[in-house]
């Protein structure tokens, strides 16, 4: 009885870490079942060390992989600064963006960076009637996202996320007219605000002047301003003497 019982102690120190190691992948779909408007299947290998296949609604489909890059970090207040960290990378035809997610005692801190072709985004431009074509890239960028969040405003950015435009040919339909411009290269700087909204500001990439702002709210609803040179950008004058820049014309529509 004594032998099998050291044997069993044996076997069970030296299982336990690699059934810890070895755990499938397929675990996270617990995990992923509660994110909203996000769903991922053909998982293949483990939790440390594995991909999927991540399905955005209304959104890109693309490959996730991922794997732990270290468990501790020395500014985590966990006990002994345990927050396991993984590099992760998403592309498909359109997208190629990675980064690396801290998990720690109360929020995640997710770093992301990458390039985005024009076509990735289409079907929320086209239900503005703008079309255009031309890259996007992804300057670094570090979110803490806490697990409890139940409103944009909890989640914190160490800067605002900017997004470049390359620049190029836009179609876009206004006053039931389709037209057609050139635009040079535009770039957005994403906040979250206080009323619980993102809010992005376009601008020349040469300045900080300001063409438009658009928020997302909570309930899904996006709320456009439009200044004045913004019609000047597009080659369409502006019919009053507002000034340049001035908010003339506003927008709201469902996007969620």
């Amino acid at each position: 009885m004594k032998r099998f019982a050291t044997i069993s102690a044996v076997v069970l120190l030296l299982g336990a870490p690699v059934a810890i190691v070895t755990l499938p992948a397929s675990l996270l779909k617990h995990a992923v079942a509660r994110l909203p408007g996000v769903d991922a299947i053909r998982y293949n290998g483990s939790v440390w060390n594995g991909q999927a296949t991540l399905i955005i609604r209304g959104g890109p489909t693309g490959e996730l992989q991922w794997h732990l890059s270290k468990l501790r970090d020395r500014a985590s207040p966990a006990p002994f600064n345990l927050q396991p960290t993984f590099n992760w990378s998403f592309d498909n035809a359109e997208i190629k963006v990675e980064g690396s997610v801290g998990l720690g005692p109360a929020s995640a801190v997710l770093q992301t960076g990458g390039a985005i072709d024009s076509a990735a985004i289409a079907a929320l431009l086209n239900q503005f009637d703008i079309f255009l074509s031309g890259d996007f890239t992804l300057a670094p960028s570090s979110v803490s996202v806490p697990y409890n969040a139940q409103s944009l405003s909890q989640i914190r950015f160490a800067r605002p996320v900017e997004l470049k435009w390359s620049g190029g040919q836009v179609s876009y339909i206004l006053s039931n007219r389709f037209n057609q411009v050139a635009l040079p290269s535009l770039q957005g700087h994403l906040i979250v605000d206080t009323k619980g909204g993102a809010t992005a500001t376009i601008t020349p990439q040469s300045s900080k002047t300001e063409y438009l702002d658009l928020t997302l709210r909570n309930n899904g609803w996006v709320h456009i301003r439009l200044r004045r040179r913004f019609f000047d950008l597009v080659a369409q004058p502006w019919p009053g003497n507002q000034a340049a820049d001035e908010i003339v014309m506003e927008i709201e529509r469902q996007v969620l």
